[in-house]
């Protein structure tokens, strides 16, 4: 299967003739990933044998086009910038701009996402997870969540996914610090991590 048979069906349609000519020109193999939490996308290559952008199948069309973009980004200063000093460095930050901005019209994305995204391109983040602002756009369309960490109250007991408990502490720029009951532990937990409230113990008198 082509690259453009693997991406048309999964981005809005009206991306397309711009993206057209990227995917075009990508030499490497794009493929569609399992589900993964830890990510959305990634960019591989390896001495001699072309490159590959695998996109989780599971995404939005505009979280797919983005991630898309993100790591074509990641293709170009592979390609470009042989001595680039980090992954999502300068380089990448300003490849990663100019691939963006030629998509920001209302035809696209929605205006609450379009505002979101234009506002991340002033520091772009290593992935959308890590701009709260623009993940909250990217998900006004998905079915209704359940309780995030965001929506506690501070001083709840919450269980994380990987079954830890932690008890919800102060907001520290885009995260939360909260203390894992069994280790007392301070950890950085995302404000939209979805979470399982837990009810304190009752206490007899």
């Amino acid at each position: 299967m082509s690259n453009w048979a693997v991406v048309a069906a999964k981005v809005p349609a009206a991306a397309h003739p711009r993206l057209q000519r990227l995917v075009g020109a990508y030499s490497g193999r794009i493929r569609l990933a399992a589900p993964r939490k830890s990510k959305w996308g990634d960019f591989r290559w390896q001495a001699g044998q072309p490159s590959q952008i695998s996109i989780n199948r599971d995404l939005s069309p505009e979280a797919f086009l983005i991630t898309l973009l993100h790591e074509f980004a990641h293709a170009q200063v592979h390609a470009w910038d042989p001595h680039y000093s980090s992954p999502h460095g300068p380089e990448w930050q300003s490849r990663y701009r100019q691939l963006v901005l030629p998509f920001l019209t209302p035809d696209i994305f929605p205006p609450a996402l379009l505002t979101a995204l234009q506002r991340s391109l002033h520091k772009p983040k290593a992935s959308c997870g890590a701009d709260v602002a623009l993940l909250k756009a990217l998900q006004t369309d998905l079915p209704k969540r359940g309780q995030t960490v965001e929506s506690l109250p501070a001083g709840s007991l919450f269980k994380a996914p990987s079954g830890r408990i932690f008890t919800k502490g102060p907001r520290r720029r885009t995260r939360f610090s909260c203390v894992e009951l069994k280790t007392g532990r301070t950890f950085a937990v995302h404000p939209l991590t979805d979470v399982e409230l837990v009810n304190p113990p009752a206490h007899g008198r």
